[in-house]
């Protein structure tokens, strides 16, 4: 006889076989799970020493970004293979299905730590787009991977900001005009009510994106706790990576 785990277990996988995932997203093989266990063991992501370790406190990458706004940072490995793989087939190839993939990945690599170092934020809350290039694309890349790992960690997503304007690519950018582009970029339309949030972005480089946003926030909150959470981060101690994006168009 099934105890009522047991039950919800055989309820869970019946709905998963007849309308969840029916192959891992990164090896196609038969699974109920976007990403089978064998890829989650196996597939050779590009982590940082430490995965779920604050970023901050890591000198490749604060030496040369903006972050005087926010208050951690995490990410789920550099910017390179299969996270490059990933974000570039979510922006630029019409697969929103990528965005669970990162999530799913996130959760299990950086999430997990992340949880048991630092005390969770309240909410989440997507970098907008502005609505031209939303209009563009069809979709807020950011928003897709929110929804996702709001879903996995039952933290609840506010969209408490909007694009003031619409604002140049950065990847046409150096470093200080993309300082200069992304000032006064966005501001507040709904209120706050939360003592910690985490900011989500796709891919971080300079942080001058996603540290506007979080300075509209403390210009009105500034007791405010922020985190952000990337799905990748460039360091800029390393040129060939950033030249291979910027070439690329990705960021």
């Amino acid at each position: 006889m099934h105890s009522s785990f047991d039950t919800r277990q055989w309820h869970l996988s019946l709905r998963q076989y007849f309308f969840g995932h029916k192959h891992c997203y990164l090896c196609r093989q038969a699974s109920l799970d976007i990403i089978c266990s064998c890829c989650l063991s196996d597939t050779a992501l590009p982590h940082f020493a430490v995965p779920g370790f604050d970023l901050i406190h890591h000198p490749s990458i604060v030496e040369n970004i903006v972050y005087p706004y926010f208050n951690h940072l995490y990410a789920l490995g550099e910017y390179k293979g299969i996270l490059r793989q990933l974000i570039t087939e979510l922006k630029f190839a019409n697969k929103p299905l990528c965005a669970e993939v990162l999530a799913t990945l996130f959760v299990h690599f950086t999430y997990t730590r992340m949880s048991q170092l630092d005390d969770l934020p309240d909410a989440l809350v997507p970098t907008p787009l502005s609505a031209w290039r939303y209009a563009q694309r069809g979709f807020n890349q950011a928003r897709l991977l929110t929804q996702a790992l709001s879903r996995f960690t039952d933290i609840p997503i506010i969209e408490p900001l909007k694009r003031a304007r619409h604002t140049q690519a950065q990847s046409q950018l150096d470093k200080t005009d993309r300082l200069a582009n992304m000032e006064n970029a966005f501001c507040l339309v709904d209120d706050i009510d939360c003592d910690h949030i985490a900011v989500i972005d796709d891919v971080l480089t300079t942080g001058a994106t996603v540290n506007s946003a979080c300075k509209a926030i403390v210009s009105a909150y500034p007791d405010i706790r922020i985190s952000v959470w990337s799905m990748a981060v460039t360091p800029l101690t390393k040129p060939e990576i950033l030249k291979s994006a910027y070439s690329s168009g990705d960021i």
